[in-house]
Parts: structure tokens; sequence; C-alpha cells
């Protein structure tokens, strides 16, 4: 008798536990603000070591584009949600056998230019300059370069075989690679599953080469729930590591700080979350090498122990010496997150590290309509905009679609992430809305 109301009872309970579990997640979906407060702070926030993901250096310094151009010319960056384009296209590439680096041009602008406007070709365009070590680690190469090497695009043929170009926008630098081993229709099918198409086109300068979406561009926008790491957490990934060193701790102007001695300092502004850890110590070696220096950057970076589940490279300055990582989302960076993105890791020539991050992170998408897309301006209605606001186009370096990270008035367990252009000039990266308003600096 126990036995049939056993298995009577089971089939009943676990009916009821799925339910259960389905009203909870409808619940968190339609109305975050609910759930927020039928949460403590402290579990609703705070995320545990065994919480944490590992990448690889090569999932940090990923290109951020594939960028097509047909028989015709015209050129489209392309993505698809449900395929990662990037990843598939630079799976590929790995595959072929590269030798006999050479330069073949330098501030030749229309080289340059021309290059970019061939026929029949597919770029993997990075965020900024990486170089010779980053590439063969990232593309298992064993390319003899120049150590002074760098370049942000790598180019190639759909249709002719046995050369690939990397290209520096900076100072316009073409660099040419025999390659042997290449199966293009594997690459032509890939970039045939870009079923979300922009239409672009490359303006090259003396020194930079802008990407401009020649259409309105339509793009979703997302809210995500966000999750706080302690900062008890990072104490033990970067004061203790594994030792067994006492941590003081003080308190000052809004401030917590956790130092170790003499040598390792962790800063945490209790108000907004921004965290500021030092070495004084870690006399990390500077190399001609960006590639190298990138490393050592990224080292750094995982010394954290943070998520990384959706950081990527976007920059950096005095040759990978000052690099910055921004969080992605659908390959557009997100902006405003912090002052300085999502990490920044600063190797100074006093030997001292510093690395710059938040306890704040990016968790779990929240569904949203099929309506949410925002409509932007095409890039050259943008530009023409700033022009007329006063902001002289030879001063912008650079101008990409990115997200806007805006706290959510309903929860302050979501931030919505609002698609935008953003422009870098006078040194740093503002909204286009302020340098239009007047609020930027120009």
């Amino acid at each position: 008798m126990w036995t049939r109301l056993r298995n009577g009872l089971l089939p009943v309970a676990l009916t009821l536990l799925i339910g259960l579990s389905i009203v909870l997640s409808l619940l968190i979906w339609i109305n975050p603000a609910r759930f927020d407060r039928a949460r403590t702070a402290t579990s609703s926030t705070r995320s545990t070591h065994s919480t944490v993901s590992t990448r690889s250096i090569d999932d940090i310094y990923l290109p951020t584009q594939v960028i097509v151009t047909d028989s015709h010319g015209h050129a489209e960056s392309i993505y698809n949600p449900k395929i990662n384009l990037v990843t598939t296209v630079k799976n590929e590439v790995k595959n072929w056998r590269m030798t006999n680096f050479r330069k073949v041009s330098q501030k030749d602008k229309d080289a340059y230019q021309k290059l970019l406007n061939q026929k029949n070709t597919v770029q993997l365009s990075y965020a900024d300059n990486i170089g010779r070590s980053i590439f063969n680690s990232s593309y298992d190469q064993r390319l003899l370069m120049s150590p002074t090497a760098k370049f942000s695009r790598i180019l190639f043929s759909t249709t002719k075989p046995g050369e690939l170009y990397l290209l520096n926008d900076n100072d316009l630098t073409i660099y040419k690679i025999s390659v042997s081993k290449q199966q293009l229709s594997k690459v032509r099918r890939v970039i045939a599953e870009g079923d979300k198409r922009y239409p672009v086109e490359q303006i090259t300068s003396k020194d930079h080469t802008l990407t401009y979406y020649t259409n309105e561009v339509h793009i979703p926008k997302y809210s995500y729930l966000i999750g706080e790491q302690s900062a008890n957490f990072f104490v033990t990934s970067l004061l203790n590591s594994g030792e067994a060193t006492s941590v003081s701790v003080q308190r000052h102007d809004g401030h917590t700080i956790y130092f170790d001695g003499a040598y390792k300092r962790m800063t945490v502004n209790d108000k907004t979350g921004a965290v500021m850890f030092e070495n004084y110590n870690a006399k990390n070696s500077i190399s001609r090498d960006l590639g190298r220096n990138l490393k050592t950057s990224f080292a750094g970076l995982s010394s954290t122990g943070m998520p990384l589940d959706s950081v990527r490279y976007f920059d950096n300055e005095n040759n990978g010496r000052e690099v910055t990582y921004r969080s992605f989302v659908e390959g557009f960076p997100i902006f405003n997150q912090t002052d300085f993105g999502a990490v920044q890791v600063k190797n100074k020539k006093s030997g001292t590290e510093e690395i710059d991050f938040t306890l704040t992170n990016l968790q779990v998408p929240l569904p949203t309509d099929s309506n949410s897309n925002v409509t932007l301006p095409a890039t050259s209605t943008v530009m023409a905009q700033l022009e007329a606001a006063g902001v002289s186009k030879n001063k912008i370096k650079d101008i990409v679609l990115g997200y806007q990270w805006e706290n959510n008035y309903d929860s302050k367990q979501v931030v919505d992430l609002q698609p935008t252009y953003y422009v870098y000039t006078s040194g740093k990266w503002q909204l286009y809305t302020d340098l239009l308003n007047g609020g930027g600096t120009q």
C-alpha cells in the first residue's frame, strides 16, 4: 500500500515543484522590481568564489566585428545572434598555415583605402591594436615578425587564396602574409549565415580609420540583472593570494581600504563599488612587443578573479602599459559602467601595477519584447550634427556604436543598456548627445 501511495504522490509533488519554479521565473522576468523587494540585499547581490568562470586569453583578445565586402564593393558588418561569427571565422583562420611576414606599405592613405575597399574580402576587426604575441597564440602560428609590429585588422580574400593582410589603422601600415591550407569555401558558408547585416563605409584619414554605418541602424535595447561581488572576495584574490598574510582595514571619507603591509592596497568606494588595487612591488617587465605587454595586462586582469564572461579587450595606451577592458553585449561595447570601463590595468614605470574595476557585473539578461529596437541615425548624420554643434571633425579619432549603462529606476538589481553612439575626442570617450548638448569636452 505504501508503495502505491508513494508512486502516486511523487508525480504530484514533482508537478507542483515544476509549476512553482515556472511561476517564480515568470515573476522575475515580468517584474524584476518585485523580485528585488522580495529578496534580502545580501542574498540578492552576492556572488561566491565558485560562480566565477575562468576565461582564456583568446576569449578576451577577440575581434569585435566581421566586415564583409561583396563582389560589387559593398561592405557590411555582419552578425548572427545564434552563432558567434567572429569566433567561427577566427577558428577557420587558425587552421591555415602562415609564413613570410613582410611590410608592404606605411602611411600610404590611397593604398590603405584601396585594400579596405577590395572586393570579395573578409575583415576580422579588433577594437584596438594587438601585437605578434597575441596574434601567434590566438591563431596557432609561429610567424617571425618585428616586435614593434601592431595591427587591428585581419583581411583576406574569399576567392583568391594564398595571402592575408594585417592592417594598422593608426599609421596606415599594411603587412602581408603568405597563406596555405586555406579552405575558403568554409569561410563563405560561415559568412552566409550572417542574417543581420549593417551596411558600412570605412573612411581613412592620416592617423585613423572610421567605420561609418551608412543607413539608420536598428539595435535592441536590453535589461540585465546585476550582481555584486563582496569586497572580501577580492581581498582573498588580490591581497591574500593563498598566502598567510594578515590584512588590515581602515575606513576613511566613504572608502574602505585594505592593505597587507607595504606592497599591496585595495581601496573600495563604499557608495559606487569602484575598486582600485595597487601592487607597489609588481615590477612587471615592459616590452617593445605590444602583444607581450597585453599578456602581462591579462595576467593582472585574471588575478582579480572577477567574472569575465562578457569582458573583452577594448583599447590600450602607451604600447599596452595601460589597457582597458569593457563588457560587450552582442558585439557592442558597454560604456558608463564606470569612468574607465569594466576593468583597467596599468603597469607604471615605477614598477607599480594598478587595477581599477567594480564590484558590480552583468549576470542574467531579462526578456525584452520584439519592439525593443532603438533606431539610431547613420554615422554621417551624427558627424554632421557634431560638426554643427562645434565639434571639430579633425578632433574625432573614433566613433562607435555601443550601449550606455543606465540604472533602472524600478529596481537596484537591474541595469538598462541603451543603444547609442560614443565618440573618442579630447582624449576620452563621450556620449554623442552630450557633445551635441554642449555637455561634453570639445
